[in-house]
């Protein structure tokens, strides 16, 4: 099986899946829960903030918004660049950077990361507007850096290729 087509039929289960995942929430949740509440309210507090009022909720996420499109866009940038000079069992000598910077910069990063990551668990279990919010403006981020990314390539049509080599 082509590439192309394992990769549509792994985005078509993905999606099933997520389908399946939120009818189970639907019809197995409490009605008494606070979880599934969404915008300011007397119960939300995030990291010990309590977000009780629109403004409160308004700049809660203006910062998560920033604080996603940085972490996703330094990630985005970075992650490949640490992991194809690190991981590459190919790329046996590395010009760009020295042993120790290398060893610097990716330890920094991956500890930054995880800081952040665990910082962001904490905020993102407080209320599913939050979470689902937050899952959007990264996904936005990564539609962006993505399309950076993609257009320092040239594609290549196969029929093209094959057509010109005839």
């Amino acid at each position: 099986m082509e590439n192309r087509l394992k990769l549509r039929y792994c985005v078509i289960f993905n999606i099933f899946l997520f389908i399946i995942i939120i009818m189970v929430i639907a019809f197995c949740k409490d009605d008494d829960s606070t979880y599934i509440n969404y915008g300011p309210n007397d119960e939300l507090s995030v990291l010990n903030v309590k977000i009780d009022n629109i403004k409160k909720y308004m700049i809660l996420q203006l910062f998560l918004l920033f604080i996603e499109f940085s972490r996703v866009f330094i990630n985005e940038i970075a992650s490949p660049l640490l992991a194809f000079s690190i991981y590459n069992p190919d790329k046996k000598i590395i010009t760009d950077f020295t042993k120790n910077e290398l060893q610097l910069l990716a330890n920094l990063l991956w500890l930054i990361n995880s800081l952040i990551s665990t910082l962001f668990i904490m905020i993102t279990i407080t209320q599913i507007d939050i979470a689902v919010l937050r899952v959007i403006y990264s996904e936005i981020t990564t539609i962006i850096t993505i399309r950076l990314l993609l257009n320092e390539k040239e594609f290549i049509n196969e029929n093209d290729l094959l057509q010109n080599y005839n």
